[in-house]
């Protein structure tokens, strides 16, 4: 292989089938093999309003997007304006508030990981048999994002209108 094209390999970021996704094991007494269906919930951090850590693990909100809570041109996260933004912070708060009670929380389905360099496990989450996701778009904080597995099937939902 010449260098250049050792140099190219060497920089391409792995495709979603060579990234590893973390361990499912989340609770101290939880068996490995637990299908997230299966998972207690005993903490929920939500970075945005579709996405953030249960029980330590990374996950996304399946087919749903919220608007972003970072500075507009931050290198991470970032709102592509300062309503986007604006919006993304109230969404974040309207979801903690609704997802507060972990008691209250269950995981109804996991569909694999998304292709992000730290993957994230895709889920819908319900809080007493509600979908957050609808919850979410119906209360005006989310919109559907429809994917394909890792390839979305329209485009990504403008928050700066």
């Amino acid at each position: 292989m010449s260098t250049c094209a050792l140099l190219l390999a060497a920089c391409h970021p792995p495709s979603a089938a060579e990234v590893q996704p973390p361990s499912l094991q989340v609770a101290p007494n939880a068996p490995a093999s637990a299908s997230p269906t299966e998972w207690t919930i005993t903490s929920i951090d939500w970075d945005d309003a579709d996405s953030g850590d249960i029980n330590g693990v990374r996950f996304r909100l399946s087919d749903i997007d919220a608007p972003e809570t970072g500075g507009v041109g931050a290198a991470v996260g970032a709102a592509l304006c300062e309503a986007e933004r604006a919006r993304g912070i109230s969404a974040r708060a309207w979801m903690r508030e609704l997802t507060r009670d972990t008691s209250r929380l269950r995981i109804t389905s996991a569909a694999g990981y998304d292709r992000m360099e730290r993957p994230r496990l895709l889920i819908d989450l319900s809080v007493d048999g509600v979908d957050v996701g609808q919850a979410g778009i119906e209360a005006g904080h989310l919109a559907a994002w429809p994917h394909d597995g890792a390839r979305s099937l329209g485009p990504k939902p403008d928050w700066c209108r």
